[in-house]
């Protein structure tokens, strides 16, 4: 039984042991008392019970666990959800709010990762390094040729804390790069380095684009047939968004007709990709299983903060707090 004479902190699906091993686990056991579950809970019926107690969720976000109003409400004392990343998508924010329970995320701690993430995809893109890897091993040898980034212009669809980091990265290439966004402030694109420009005209002139935009009802679908088709015959392009900004179907086609000459992938619509995936079969994709964020660096970065946001709630100074008007509530 937990020990209810203190707050009660449940981890229902610590992946690979990173909250068990992480030293300053112990800044939450001096405080409270902590439960931690090694395997990700088999559904909602089994996380619900597993949080039933909880005072506190620390989840780790790359496992994908999802917190909907029935799984919230199997969890009567709950004051806090703290996920380990920056999107909270995953929780039912609005429901939370409304029981009072604050939601906290781990705002930037991957921005490094995924930008460089967005280099290497560019560059086995642009250079085939996959497909020329895959043909040695079937005991070809034969060169593909590919194409220089310098003086290359990057298309930033996005500007965010990983667009940031990616745009001085670009420029060290020698690269141009141009923005949009949705406020398209000029400003704000010139202090990472960028020419704000229109959507339309973004599309037109680059030949990369990398998308940063985060999925909601105007981001879905941002990029389909129209918008490839207003694309640089020959581009590129990237997404370590998320993948519903993709219309795949459209992207496929594009692909597949010569429209744009490639693409790399972190993120898709259905994650795993499923067995029969036409991307699968495709030359000219590059992809990667949601492993954008993923480093060493960045890993300890996302955990050791989302310890420091359980224990500033618990001591009464809440941080990164997303739904921040439960706090005066």
């Amino acid at each position: 039984m937990p020990d209810t004479s203190q707050p009660i902190v449940v981890v229902p699906d610590d992946i690979g042991g990173a909250f068990r091993s992480a030293p300053n686990i112990e800044r939450i056991r001096a405080i409270a008392s902590l439960e931690i579950h090694g395997a990700r809970p088999a559904g909602e019926a089994e996380l619900g019970e597993r949080i039933r107690d909880a005072t506190a969720v620390l989840s780790f976000r790359p496992a994908f666990t999802r917190f909907p109003k029935p799984v919230l409400d199997r969890a009567p004392g709950l004051k806090l959800v703290c996920i380990s990343g920056t999107g909270v998508e995953d929780v039912d924010v609005a429901h939370a709010s409304a029981r009072g329970i604050a939601v906290a995320n781990v705002p930037g701690p991957s921005n490094r990762a995924v930008a460089e993430h967005c280099l290497a995809l560019l560059f086995a893109v642009a250079r085939a390094v996959p497909a020329q890897d895959r043909a040695i091993r079937r005991g070809e040898w034969k060169a593909i040729q590919g194409i220089e980034l310098g003086g290359k212009t990057l298309g930033i669809v996005g500007v965010s804390g990983i667009s940031c980091e990616l745009a001085p990265l670009a420029r060290g290439l020698g690269m141009k790069v141009i923005s949009w966004s949705r406020n398209n402030e000029p400003a704000r694109a010139a202090a990472i380095g960028a020419e704000a420009v229109g959507f339309d005209q973004l599309l037109a002139a680059a030949d990369i684009v990398s998308l940063h935009v985060r999925l909601n009802d105007a981001t879905r679908n941002l990029i389909g047939t129209d918008e490839l088709a207003r694309m640089k015959r020959g581009a590129i392009l990237i997404n370590t968004a998320r993948g519903g900004v993709v219309d795949e179907a459209a992207l496929i086609a594009a692909l597949k007709g010569g429209r744009i000459a490639g693409a790399g992938l972190d993120v898709f619509a259905q994650e795993p990709l499923p067995a029969d995936h036409p991307f699968l079969a495709m030359e000219n994709v590059v992809m990667t299983p949601v492993s954008a964020w993923s480093t060493v660096d960045a890993s300890a970065r996302m955990i050791n903060q989302s310890i420091e946001n359980v224990v500033g709630f618990l001591r009464g100074a809440p941080v990164n707090v997303v739904n921040s008007g439960v706090l005066s509530t």
